[in-house]
């Protein structure tokens, strides 16, 4: 699970997907902007367009979460980010989601190699 500094709070969410960059890879959409502090902090959307099913979002979300906390110690510091999903989740283990969300933030340049 994101410690509580890793989280980004919701009224930072509409300033991020705004104003800031994009990454895609699959169905995954990264929204990203530089913040002013010293650790990076994420956010996760899946829309209810994704699926009906509200256990069915959360475990995506949930997925997602878990990659991103496996990712951490390899996040450039100081990014605010949004994870959004843009279609259906084909993938259900977390070894697959740990390589798209890998992807998709090497793509951003957001990870250090």
């Amino acid at each position: 699970m994101l410690s509580k500094a890793n989280r980004l709070p919701s009224y930072a969410i509409p300033t991020v997907l705004t104003g800031g960059k994009r990454a895609v890879e699959g169905p995954l959409l990264l929204m990203f902007q530089k913040n002013t502090g010293g650790v990076s902090r994420f956010a996760f959307i899946v829309p209810t367009g994704s699926d009906k099913r509200t256990t069915t979002r959360n475990r995506t979300r949930r997925l997602l979460r878990e990659s991103v906390h496996h990712q951490l110690d390899h996040i450039q510091a100081g990014w605010d980010a949004v994870i959004m999903m843009k279609g259906k989740l084909a993938v259900d283990s977390q070894g697959e989601v740990d390589s798209m969300v890998r992807s998709v933030l090497l793509k951003a340049g957001l990870l250090r190699i």
